[in-house]
């Protein structure tokens, strides 16, 4: 009897617990049942600290159009539109985080100013965006990375919280609370072959490769070619150096300027930095190559 009565309450013991746990069972299994989007992703907040650097390291300004890729609660947009005035956009599949995000706008009084949209950032068109914000993983970022340099204009800030991209080097990087924040500038397209004008210059040939923000190449005037030196460019600003052997010294020329489709132009200092003349140069078509991977 005794075992029979002991049974009994190890019986009841065990339904009592059951009974505990359904419900957060059945939710979860619900969730699953309802096709709740898989998340490349896990939500994690950005700290109301953090999301105004990285306002404060994009500069963003009313002018701005700031998606924000993966945007949570929506609070780095509707804060920029909240103490910025500038309009945002935030993308997020978790349909959760979009219902949140909605009501915070709505809450903060800034429906006019944003939208979000519950969709998969990589399905999203970002061409209108001028600043770019990001909490993602470091495999996601790899992966997201052609598309920015693909639909992004150039000159189009991006932060990134906490996770860099690759071998693509931040312009800056700054440290917030424990996390790092990298700051970057969609660079334009520079590759191909130039025909290049300038000061000391009959028509030269001007060719280019590059790996990001970084410009190498070489420049080709009659029977000599100077290597292209310290190549850079942020946004659609550039700047590289010739060097070439004049009588045992070196001519050291600083080309700095613009570039706009295949067209680059803009001035040439000497070493000095006194202006000597301005450059322009016009590239082939059919020689540029993408710079998106």
């Amino acid at each position: 009897m005794k075992m029979l009565r002991a049974a009994i309450q190890v019986s009841i013991a065990l339904f009592v617990l059951l009974a505990a746990l359904l419900p957060w069972g059945c939710q979860a299994f619900g969730e699953q049942a309802k096709g709740k989007p898989a998340l490349d992703v896990p939500y994690e907040p950005t700290s109301y600290k953090i999301a105004r650097e990285m306002l404060n390291i994009a500069n963003v300004a009313p002018s701005d159009v700031v998606y924000d890729l993966g945007c949570g609660d929506g609070r780095i947009v509707i804060m920029a539109a909240k103490e910025r005035k500038t309009r945002g956009v935030g993308v997020d599949l978790d349909p959760t985080r979009i219902r949140e995000s909605n009501e915070n706008a709505r809450a903060a009084g800034v429906t006019h100013l944003v939208r979000f949209i519950e969709q998969n950032l990589f399905d999203t068109d970002i061409s209108n965006a001028t600043v770019v914000m990001l909490y993602l993983w470091p495999e996601v970022n790899l992966k997201a990375r052609p598309k920015l340099l693909k639909e992004l204009k150039p000159g189009t800030r991006i932060v990134s919280h906490t996770h860099t991209m690759g071998d693509w080097k931040p312009e800056s990087e700054i440290k917030v609370e424990g996390h790092y924040l990298y700051f970057f500038i969609v660079p334009a397209n520079s590759t191909g072959t130039w025909r290049l004008t300038g000061p000391d210059l009959n028509t030269a040939s001007l060719k280019l490769t590059q790996r990001f923000q970084v410009v190498q190449g070489s420049l080709s005037t009659g029977s000599e070619t100077y290597p292209v030196m310290n190549g850079h460019l942020k946004g659609r600003s550039i700047r590289f150096t010739i060097e070439s052997p004049r009588q045992g010294a070196k001519k050291i020329r600083l080309f700095e300027g613009s570039v706009s489709g295949n067209v680059m132009e803009g001035t040439v200092k000497d070493k000095t930095g006194h202006a000597i003349g301005a450059w322009k140069a016009i590239r082939d078509a059919a020689t540029a190559v993408s710079i998106a991977e």
